[in-house]
């Protein structure tokens, strides 16, 4: 509709496509790699030859596996919220329900059940039975709803333009007064605030084009709001066109290192914003990064009085070799407190919280601030103390606290949190801070899915060219440590840049807990290039010529290391990855094909030139300091497409023919692989996109990918 907000809120909504785990894993042979196939998988499934009656079935339980989410702020006496209890095989299967965190109580939210499909997080409770929320009607329109849990009434107030705009609601205040609307425009967008039940509404920030703006900040009250602007990166990024990306654009040159701080416009209108509706002019503070010392602002926590201010700043990646540094793509993280009049209070530059990407801050209560964020191999909680400047982790053992799934007390004295490990299935837990700290477990949701993990964890540590590398190890349950002579394979994360934490995952995109489970060893390691680690590491595969190499190199430094130690053999060493982590499994078997014995590349980057004309053009810039017309040298080098000819792993290849990373390039890549006589077989999973997860496919890529490994890393 021309005369609608466009949802902000982007949901990841698998297609149920009625692949049951029995009728996914059937009773036909398929052909195994080694005869060249290309294998289209329908919306029917395909027959595969069962696993043993015992493997079966331990599969089906693992792919069973719910995943909870917190909905709600915890009702005004503390007691409940809203969770979500999903389906991580079919992420559609989702049930609602009420969460009682002092008894661990789960009860049907039924009067939920019809009307909330796309809300804006988090639905917040008006009184200890009334929930309300905003979500975007399926038909176009706004809609604020209220409904009482008791009587199962609800209302609807619709909120749109009566003439054409086009935008988006970035959200709306607690006390659901006022909300935040972007109106896109040609040169610019126009963020304004929308005043209940008046209609009327404020200009509050103009946003050049290439900027963006974080979502709004609030008090408790709706008084107070702050807002950031911040750099963007390619917009319709996964539209991709015939056209190639504009080399002059900012967002190119910035991540090239070629653009001049004072010419730099993701630097010089970074901003924060504090407006006061309470006051009769309502803007009260104003922070750019040209005067606030040079670094950028990536987020923003209001008090719950609205007096002081949390923000979140960037360091800009200063990449060896370039002249300029890069704003887009910082390579770490800070934090300041401010009060109203723009005096820092205090700066929080903790090792714990440099992620730029994986870190994140709230005020917590009056006093003190929790903070998410990842380090070494875990994501934590921490709390910091605004009297006596302390930063104190949570007892958390090793693992990963979901982001999605972080609530608070008003008090700040209890935060309900989502966690897994390796050893532990997702479930949700609380943790209260009065007194001795203590953790309770609230749901029991996978108490089956635990019961048939059956697996040992071991912290590892490695030395490569670039430094000493720890990471951790994942076999079946009762192998010996370290292991000797046994299948190991390697394991890389999408991205490049995301962490690769402790978390439980069945999935073959992240096969941590799958395939330990059937008697191959996982080995995970986060290299050069992570977050997690310092800006060294996180910025390494950008500095110099590293990118395409380093990382690589480090895998084979790490592979050679366990061969020496006698865990493994070359003839046992598997690697496999989705995204850039197929990216990496490709690369890795191209350039060290004596040290791979078999490979899992899935929806993998493979062509480097094609990507920066149709896709990623900046990350791809910046991590090679260089365009494809001045270095083509360069990309071919870093692309495994260009040097699958060397190739001798047996490779099972798995891709969406609706991926963004085009299928036709996986094609071409499996076709080399053939034509030298190495087996090879890519299944190509019709109506999928980027992964297979949520698609229905799981349990059959589970199957193949056992399988496939169990084949070529025989003990």
């Amino acid at each position: 509709m021309a005369n609608s907000w466009n949802n902000s809120i982007v949901l990841r909504l698998g297609k149920f496509l009625g692949l049951g785990l029995m009728s996914a894993i059937a009773t036909l042979a398929v052909a195994a790699p080694g005869q060249g196939e290309i294998i289209s998988v329908g919306l029917d499934g395909l027959e595969v030859a069962p696993l043993s009656e015992a493997d079966q079935a331990r599969l089906e339980a693992l792919l069973e596996v719910q995943q909870p989410e917190v909905l709600s702020t915890l009702s005004p006496d503390g007691t409940t919220l809203v969770v979500a209890v999903s389906s991580r095989l079919y992420p559609d299967d989702r049930s609602l329900h009420f969460l009682n965190i002092l008894t661990g109580e789960l009860s049907d939210a039924l009067a939920l059940e019809y009307d909330l499909f796309a809300p804006d997080l988090p639905l917040r409770w008006i009184d200890n039975d009334t929930l309300r929320y905003v979500q975007r009607d399926v038909y176009g329109p706004w809609e604020i709803i209220t409904v009482n849990r008791e009587t199962q009434i609800a209302s609807r107030t619709r909120v749109y333009p009566t003439q054409p705009e086009d935008g988006e609601v970035l959200g709306i205040a607690p006390d659901f007064s006022k909300f935040a609307v972007r109106v896109y425009g040609e040169a610019e967008d126009i963020v304004y605030i929308v005043f209940l039940p008046s209609l009327r509404r404020l200009e509050v920030a103009r946003l050049p084009k290439d900027l963006e703006i974080k979502p709004p900040a609030w008090s408790t009250s709706g008084d107070q709001v702050a807002l950031v602007t911040s750099a963007g990166e390619e917009r319709q990024l996964y539209d991709r066109t015939p056209y190639s990306p504009s080399l002059a654009t900012a967002v190119i040159q910035d991540a090239l290192g070629r653009l001049a701080v004072a010419d730099n416009p993701f630097h010089q209108h970074s901003a924060v914003r504090v407006f006061d509706f309470s006051q009769a002019e309502p803007l009260r503070l104003e922070l750019t990064a040209p005067d606030q010392g040079g670094d950028t602002f990536g987020g923003a926590s209001l008090s719950p009085d609205g007096r002081q201010l949390l923000v979140k700043r960037y360091r800009p990646s200063v990449v060896v070799g370039r002249d300029q540094p890069s704003y887009v793509f910082p390579e770490s993280a800070y934090y300041q407190v401010y009060d109203l009049a723009g005096t820092v209070l205090d700066t929080i530059a903790a090792d714990a919280l440099r992620g730029p990407m994986e870190s994140q801050g709230q005020f917590l209560g009056r006093d003190r601030l929790l903070f998410w964020a990842a380090e070494g191999i875990n994501r934590h909680l921490y709390v910091y103390d605004l009297g006596d400047r302390t930063l104190t982790p949570l007892p958390l053992p090793s693992g990963s606290v979901d982001a999605d799934s972080i609530v608070a007390s008003e008090t700040g004295r209890t935060i309900v949190y989502g966690f897994s490990s390796v050893m532990q299935p997702p479930e949700l837990f609380a943790i209260d801070l009065n007194g001795e700290v203590e953790v309770r477990s609230l749901t029991a949701l996978n108490a089956s899915v635990s019961d048939s993990n059956r697996v040992r964890m071991d912290v590892v540590s490695f030395t490569t060219s670039q430094g000493d590398r720890p990471g951790w190890l994942v076999q079946p349950a009762g192998s010996a440590f370290p292991p000797q002579g046994v299948p190991i394979v390697l394991w890389q994360q999408g991205g490049p840049g995301f962490s690769m934490a402790n978390e439980f995952a069945t999935d073959v995109e992240m096969p941590l807990n799958l395939l330990p489970n059937f008697g191959l060893a996982v080995l995970v390691v986060p290299l050069s290039g992570r977050e997690g680690f310092g800006p060294e590491l996180y910025r390494a595969l950008a500095d110099g010529q590293n990118f395409g190499q380093v990382d690589v190199e480090e895998g084979a430094d790490i592979i050679e290391q366990m061969i020496r130690q006698g865990w493994t053999t070359a003839a046992q060493v598997g690697v496999t990855g989705c995204s850039y982590g197929g990216y990496y499994a490709a690369h890795i078997m191209a350039q060290f094909p004596q040290l791979v014995g078999a490979a899992n590349p899935q929806c993998s980057l493979l062509d480097t030139l094609t990507e920066w004309q149709l896709g990623y053009s900046s990350l791809l810039s910046y991590l090679v300091g260089q365009t494809p017309m001045e270095a083509p040298a360069r990309y071919l080098q870093a692309s495994p497409l260009y040097s699958a000819q060397a190739i001798r792993t047996p490779t099972l290849l798995f891709h969406g023919a609706e991926d963004f990373l085009q299928i036709d390039v996986a094609r071409n890549f499996h076709d080399v692989i053939d034509l030298a006589n190495v087996p090879v077989t890519l299944y190509e999973f019709e109506g999928v996109g980027h992964s297979l997860y949520g698609s229905g496919y799981q349990p059959l890529a589970a199957q193949l990918q056992i399988e496939f490994f169990r084949q070529y890393l025989r003990p």
